[in-house]
């Protein structure tokens, strides 16, 4: 009879499963400091890359849009989620007064993101906790181990997107491709 699990560890599997610990951990306490501006993390992911950070970069790693204000597809893509989870999100940071949406001159369809001044204030509320937290989960590594976890996470990410990108749909999935 087969084993479902081996009897040794290895480093690739718990590699795997410490990421995954650390996004539920992040997941928590970015709930915890995005409630205290009245948003969810994924709210303030958006709004952050839609005020520009720094830290974000579109598809292909160029850098954000100049003018016109940053696409909810082009959002999606950067963070490898569907458009409809965007949209949603987008709606409810318009809800809030936090974003707005401005047709572009030459389609109208394609409606560029801005933040808003309430937007700015927001984020501005969340910026000392956001780097005190940040700070506190890297005290372990210095400048040249935060450097070369930075490339490693994002070597990991740029696999983890081509492992999705050629995987088969699941059988019984609902995912609309490219959504």
């Amino acid at each position: 009879m087969p084993r479902a699990v081996s009897g040794k560890a290895s480093v690739e599997e718990s590699i795997v499963l410490a990421v995954l610990d650390l996004s539920n951990q992040l997941g928590k306490l970015g709930e915890g400091l995005a409630g205290h501006a009245g948003l969810t993390t994924q709210q303030w992911l958006v709004l952050l890359q839609v005020a520009g950070d720094p830290n974000f970069h579109a598809p292909g790693g160029r850098a954000s849009r100049p003018k016109g204000g940053v696409l909810a597809s082009e959002i999606a893509e950067a963070r490898g989620v569907s458009r409809a989870n965007v949209s949603t999100l987008v709606a409810q940071l318009l809800g809030k007064g936090l974003v707005r949406q401005d047709a572009e001159a030459g389609d109208r369809r394609r409606k560029g993101l801005s933040i808003t001044a309430k937007g700015r204030a927001a984020l501005a509320r969340l910026d000392a906790s956001r780097r005190h937290a940040n700070r506190v989960l890297l005290a372990e590594l210095d400048t040249k181990g935060r450097a070369a976890l930075l490339r490693s996470l994002r070597a990991c990410l740029r696999c983890a997107a081509a492992s999705v990108a050629a995987a088969p749909e699941p059988r019984g999935s609902t995912s609309v491709t490219g959504g």
